[in-house]
Formats: structure tokens, sequence, C-alpha cells
């Protein structure tokens, strides 16, 4: 039960990043429901899975937990930079 704190927050992790791979590799068609989902899980979950990896004590992976913050900050800021740069410089 310990490793759930950082099980959980990696796992957040991965779904956001496969979700938002899998937008930006199979683009959904305009109209879709699922069509913005990946920039609302960026929003919600990064932080919410860096808090609970970051506030997460006695865990047994450390090196889990490492990739669970990274990930997480990774994430928030390459939404930041297609949002920026993407969408303000590039016209993406």
């Amino acid at each position: 039960m310990k490793n759930l704190g950082v099980i959980f927050p990696f796992l957040l992790f991965m779904l956001t990043g496969l979700f938002t791979v899998y937008s930006f590799v199979f683009p959904f068609e305009a109209g879709e429901k699922l069509q913005g989902v990946w920039v609302v899980m960026i929003v919600f979950l990064s932080p919410l899975g860096l808090v609970l990896a970051i506030t997460n004590k006695g865990n047994t992976q450390p090196k889990l937990k490492k990739v669970a913050i990274g990930g997480n900050v990774a994430l928030m800021l390459f939404l930041f930079l297609y949002m920026t740069l993407g969408v303000i410089v590039l016209g993406v």
C-alpha cells in the first residue's frame, strides 16, 4: 500500500501522455467529443499527479517517484510551450 502513492501518479502520467500522443498521431475530426480532452487531462491530472507524487511519504521506489514528478512536469511544460510557441508564434 505504500507504493500506491507513487504508482497512482505514475499511472496518471502514463494515461495522460499516451492519450496526448494518440490524439496527435490520430487526430480527432472537428466536433468530436474527445477532441480537446488531452488539454483538459494535462491541466487537471498533471498537477494532481505532481502533488500526489511530491507528498508521498515512505515509498520504497524512489526512481518511480522521480519519473512521476518529472513526467508530470514535462507534460505541463509541453502544454505551456504548445500554447505559447505553437499558437502564437507558429500559428498551429
